[in-house]
């Protein structure tokens, strides 16, 4: 199996034929869809068991207890069977090329190679920048912190080495940003760059993105590693300065203390500390925690 869609879920059966619709109009039929189920309580479970009866590739479906989508993640890099790992949110489908697009770039990938491509609305506009110019391979985190190019993207990473990154879980926080896994895996995964959309994505009002602030308030330990490793990530001393003093100001908002700085920067580290100071009279006073 070369290729696994991955899905976690958490009652959005309203949704997910639409992205099934998708997947059956691909042009190659060389994937699994491997849905992870965090909990739902809306009849997920029957449709997606109706879905593999008839679909015309394997579907497998676990459904587990609800902890967040971070959880949901970790649980379907454990069971991806596909040498590749490619994740779509159940609010999203797939561009009617993107499998057989994903198929033909990965038989040239080198070891430990991924692939990152755009992410477009329904209307077809572009959900990031353009990719840069003259530039077919680099890390990820470098399109944005060096070539300027932020936004959404579709990315595929390869199986076992996005394994080794699985989300971290903070006892009593149901959500962890992407950018911690990403971030972390990627120094090891060079990112051949695709100049098309594989993912169409349509946000919903009860997403993770409609109330950033309250997820924030309400995970503040995953946002404090966040903000920790991007501090030996960017290439401005100024911008590792704000990313120290945030530091500082959730790890004083969650009270975890395990979660202390060990990079290359302690300097920058050190100076965080009053900057954090004013950060976290901001977000209390300002943002409301």
């Amino acid at each position: 199996m070369t290729l696994t869609v991955f899905t976690p879920t958490y009652n959005r059966m309203a949704m997910l034929p639409r992205l099934y619709d998708s997947l059956k109009s691909q042009n190659s039929v060389d994937f699994e869809w491997l849905v992870v189920d965090d909990g739902s309580s809306d009849g997920t479970a029957q449709l997606i068991r109706r879905y593999i009866e008839e679909a015309p590739f394997p579907i497998r479906y676990e459904r587990k207890e609800n902890g967040g989508k971070h959880t949901a993640y970790n649980r379907g890099l454990e069971l991806a069977a596909g040498t590749y790992f490619f994740c779509v949110d159940s609010d999203d489908l797939l561009a009617p090329e993107a499998v057989g697009q994903i198929l033909q770039t990965v038989s040239r990938l080198e070891k430990n190679q991924g692939i990152v491509a755009y992410k477009q609305d329904l209307s077809g506009r572009r959900l990031s920048k353009d990719f840069p110019l003259k530039t077919e391979v680099c890390l990820f985190h470098e399109l944005s912190l060096v070539h300027g190019c932020s936004g959404e993207f579709s990315l595929v990473f390869p199986t076992e080495l996005a394994r080794a990154y699985p989300f971290p879980v903070f006892e009593g926080e149901r959500f962890v940003t992407e950018s911690v896994v990403y971030d972390r895996i990627s120094p090891r995964c060079p990112m051949l760059l695709l100049d098309v959309a594989l993912t169409l994505c349509e946000y919903q009002a009860d997403g993770y993105s409609s109330d950033a602030n309250a997820v924030m308030a309400r995970n503040p330990a995953g946002y404090c590693l966040y903000f920790m490793q991007r501090v030996d990530l960017l290439p401005r001393v100024k911008d590792r300065l704000v990313c120290a003093g945030k530091y500082w100001c959730f790890r004083w908002i969650s009270g975890n203390k395990t979660l202390r700085y060990r990079g290359k920067h302690r300097i920058t580290w050190i100076a965080g500390w009053f900057a954090g100071i004013a950060f976290r009279a901001y977000y209390k006073l300002v943002r409301g925690f």
